[in-house]
Parts: structure tokens; C-alpha cells; sequence
């Protein structure tokens, strides 16, 4: 995980092709101007999907992980907390290939990292890292919110891209 202000974003630089592309378009670009919904940004290997979900309390919420993207997320109105976890994980229900997603829980609930996103701030999470977005900000209660989640295509799907 990545977790720093989207002003230092360019310290990244060099770490992952499609981050890269990232921080490319967002030098030209400001992502509160994205229309809700997916936008594609560069194909199937960057794009943008932007959502006004309402922030829930961590009981009711699941961490996720994917395989073959990456998510970089940012608030864009409202705030809302993650968490990651580093210790052991259980799979709830068989990965979705198609959709690059799953659901789990930790073995130890009390083992997590928590942050609070908001505007000016993003959170990179790394295929395979357990993440649980879209939490309460911490004291506060469930509140709609305006994020977007870009996706990132892992490096071997871009050396996949004759387009490059």
C-alpha cells in the first residue's frame, strides 16, 4: 500500500507502468471532472470508475483483493476511512476471474491498518493486498460520499499492449 497526498504522487514514478500512466493523465488532468461511471483512460489497462457510494461501519463491510489490478483510490467529495490487514486472510466464496475480484476476512479481526482518505489524499493497494475501502471516517457516522477508484492493469498486461 501506498498512502500520501496526491500532490506528492510523482515520487511513485517508476514503480508500476500503469501508475505511471496514472500519474501522466493526472498532470493533464483533474479527476473531479470525471463523469460518474467507468471511463476508460488507456483501454483495459487504465481506467477510472467513479462512484458515490455511502460509507459503512466496519462490521458491515469485507475486505477485498484483486489479482490483476491494482486500485488507486481518491476522494473527491467527503471522506471516508480504509484498512488493510497483514496477517493471515479467509477467502468468502471463489474469486471472480471475470470482475478481478474477492471477498475475505482476516483471521484476526483486531489485525488491520486504518487511514482516512479525503480529498487531497490517494490509497495504492497492490494486487493481492487485502483492502477494505468506503469505512465510516473514525467518530463520524455513514455519510454518501464521491470517490474514484482507478485500475491500474499489473506490469504483465501492459507488456501484453502493442499499442505501447
Amino acid at each position: 500500500m501506498i498512502y500520501d497526498g496526491t500532490a506528492a504522487i510523482d515520487r511513485y514514478r517508476g514503480l508500476y507502468r500503469g501508475l505511471d500512466a496514472l500519474i501522466d493523465w493526472l498532470a493533464e488532468n483533474d479527476p473531479a471532472d470525471l463523469s460518474d461511471g467507468c471511463t476508460k483512460l488507456r483501454g483495459d489497462l487504465l481506467f477510472a470508475n467513479v462512484m458515490r457510494p455511502t460509507t459503512r461501519r466496519p462490521e458491515d463491510a469485507t475486505y477485498e483483493v484483486h489479482h490483476d489490478y491494482m486500485d488507486v483510490q481518491m476522494d473527491l467529495e467527503g471522506a471516508e476511512s480504509f484498512r488493510t490487514t497483514s496477517g493471515p486472510t479467509v477467502l468468502e466464496g471463489a474469486f471472480d476471474e471475470k470482475d478481478d475480484f474477492a471477498q475475505l476476512h482476516p483471521e484476526d479481526p483486531d489485525d488491520y491498518l486504518a487511514a482516512t482518505l479525503g480529498p487531497g489524499r490517494f490509497a495504492l493497494f497492490v494486487v493481492g493486498e487485502p483492502h477494505m475501502p468506503t469505512v465510516v471516517v473514525p467518530g463520524g457516522e455513514p455519510e454518501p460520499i464521491r470517490k474514484v477508484c482507478f485500475k491500474l492493469a499489473v506490469d504483465r498486461l501492459w507488456e501484453k499492449d502493442v499499442q505501447l
